[in-house]
């Protein structure tokens, strides 16, 4: 599911975000745990961009790894991959993948893209995943992607959808609790579906849009997602929605024991990947 739930500060910059799920060892885990899972999909999303025989290009809010190994693969060693976090330990987990998959053209800041008005136009691609669902300001860092790339260059972003992730039996408990966690996640859920629409809106053309789901079943890592994300985001569900500490664990426990049928699949939120180009 996507990176983190955050909160674009007041008068930051736009890829300066809090990272409200933290940068705790399983977080790591689960994070590289996503590259492995969406690996495949954002492969064959780069496959439709062509890039310059030397080529620079940009992973903003790249985490413990992100693209940056399929994009170091796509550059080849002339060229070069900037990967972009305001984490500090993701940075340093960066910084390890990068030493410990030998990528010698990829260098990892600790930096915020700046806004438009302040970027260079230096990079061939500008590439984001799963972040402008954890934003309050998606067009801010989508101005910025494209003002950071040359004349001619391409902005690629890949974002979940939340309307198809639904289990199948459908139980009242998962529409339910989906719903709660929707409106305190902070970010706009369903901004997978609205995406050539941002992209369009940031000046770029040539849009081209695909997209992918998965099926997962008892056992498989995300069939509990959201009851993990329940668990992550008690606190605010407790302080935000009418929900009583009592009532939270039954809907849960109802939730838990319905997903753990053995006849029960989940279908995952739909990944929504748009590339574009700059004029």
């Amino acid at each position: 599911m996507s990176k983190a739930t955050t909160t674009v500060r007041d008068g930051g910059s736009p890829a300066a975000a809090e990272y409200l799920l933290g940068s705790s060892c399983a977080e790591r885990e689960r994070l590289l745990a996503q590259c492995e899972l969406l690996r495949p999909a954002s492969a064959s999303l780069l496959d439709t961009i062509p890039l310059p025989p030397i080529a620079h290009v940009l992973d903003l809010g790249c985490g413990p790894l992100g693209i940056l190994d399929l994009l170091s693969e796509r550059v080849g060693p002339a060229g070069s991959v900037t990967g972009l976090d305001t984490d500090h330990r993701m940075i340093g987990w960066a910084r390890e993948s990068v030493t410990e998959l030998a990528l010698g053209n990829v260098e990892v800041r600790h930096q915020a893209l700046p806004p438009a008005a302040a970027a260079e136009a230096r990079y061939d691609l500008a590439h984001c995943r799963l972040l402008l669902i954890n934003t309050t300001r998606p067009r801010r860092i989508l101005s910025s992607m494209a003002a950071s790339v040359r004349a001619g260059g391409w902005v690629a972003v890949q974002e979940f959808d939340w309307a198809t992730w639904q289990c199948d039996p459908p139980h009242p408990a998962w529409s339910r609790l989906k719903d709660l966690l929707a409106g305190v996640f902070g970010g706009d859920v369903h901004i997978g579906a609205r995406l050539p629409g941002l992209v369009r809106e940031a000046g770029l053309t040539d849009i081209r849009t695909s997209a992918h789901t998965y099926y997962w079943q008892p056992g498989d890592r995300y069939q509990t997602l959201l009851l993990s994300f329940a668990r992550l985001f008690r606190d605010r569900l407790l302080r935000h929605t009418t929900l009583t500490s009592e009532e939270l664990d039954s809907l849960t426990s109802t939730l838990h024991n319905h997903l753990g049928q053995p006849h029960t699949t989940v279908r995952e939120s739909l990944l929504v990947q748009v590339r574009a180009r700059k004029r």
